[in-house]
């Protein structure tokens, strides 16, 4: 695989990334060499410097965790979905940053705050650490808010006296609990590492991940209270 050095000029980057696709296309599904162009073009997007920034100014201090996430969703779809993309239509990077806008974006965002109704200013919801779960109940603070994994709680997920983290699982995937998932994001995994791992899609680990943080967040309170 080729790693970029530098950023292409808008001209080569287009001819590079349509080249990819369409390369990408030509090979079967689940095929190696497909996995490989498909992971030289996820390369290439993410050195191209630009991957459009939906909504910049909003979310605080949680955009960049949003964003990051979006770009979990996106690169899982293009890899799943690259048939999907038609060089008659528009270059590659027209049709990534459009999902990123119109799709991605929005969902990890929702993803991050599910509950932030109607007329509620995302702007000034903030997300809860675990470190704060020592200091204080969440739920008290702001039901929306949803606790963030941290370093702190690792013994309390290992140990797990009620069993209830590892029940936690993925629909028709038991080693997929969501205490297997926390201590393995604990441990530094990113989601592609888990998604190949464990044969599961990205957004559907993630999704479930997040899930859980907002189900657990209570009794985690307790064990560390």
């Amino acid at each position: 695989m080729n790693q970029p050095d530098e950023r292409l000029e808008q001209p080569q980057l287009d001819d590079r990334l349509r080249q990819l696709a369409i390369a990408a296309q030509h090979h079967p599904p689940g095929s190696s060499a497909r996995q490989r162009v498909l992971t030289e073009l996820v390369s290439v997007l993410q050195h191209s410097g630009k991957l459009s920034r939906p909504r910049r100014g909003q979310f605080q201090m949680l955009y960049e965790e949003i964003y990051v996430e979006a770009l979990q969703h996106l690169f899982s779809f293009i890899c799943e979905r690259i048939d999907s993309y038609n060089p008659q239509k528009g270059e590659v990077l027209q049709w990534v940053n459009f999902l990123l806008n119109q799709r991605f974006f929005i969902i990890a965002s929702r993803e991050f705050l599910p509950t932030v109704y109607e007329g509620m200013d995302a702007r000034t919801v903030k997300r809860l650490t675990l470190e704060s779960l020592d200091e204080s109940n969440p739920y008290e603070l702001n039901p929306q808010l949803i606790p963030h994994l941290s370093q702190e709680v690792k013994e309390c997920l290992e140990e797990d006296p009620e069993g209830l983290f590892e029940q936690a699982c993925v629909a028709n995937h038991p080693t997929a609990s969501f205490r297997y998932l926390a201590l393995r994001r604990l441990e530094g995994y990113s989601w592609q590492d888990l998604s190949a791992e464990l044969n599961i899609a990205i957004p559907t680990l993630s999704s479930f991940y997040q899930r859980c943080l907002t189900r657990f967040a209570p009794k985690l309170k307790t064990y560390l209270s």
